[in-house]
């Protein structure tokens, strides 16, 4: 059995002391944040995956040029999640 493995842009905003928010602007409810760049990645990986792990019909990916970006130091980033592995993590429920 193959792996689900998605992209989508993620928006990630820099805030005081490392920290960052993390929008995904075609995933409903796809906002996290994570302290560092590294975590904030791990973190939007995560989320990525809990929103679509048990969706049919997953949700079209905006290109990073259709994309509008705040002037406050914002910046576009593809995040990538492995639906197969995350259904193995949760319950089956609806978001």
């Amino acid at each position: 059995m193959g792996h689900r493995i998605v992209t989508y842009p993620a928006i990630f905003k820099p805030l005081e002391g490392d920290l960052y928010v993390i929008k995904f602007p075609d995933v409903k409810g796809g906002i996290t944040e994570g302290e560092g760049l590294r975590e904030a990645m791990k973190m939007a990986a995560d989320t990525l995956a809990s929103r679509l792990y048990n969706k049919a019909e997953l949700p079209k990916s905006s290109k990073e040029s259709e994309i509008k970006l705040p002037d406050d130091g914002s910046f576009i980033a593809p995040v990538s999640a492995d639906l197969t592995e995350a259904s193995r993590d949760r319950i089956n429920y609806k978001i």
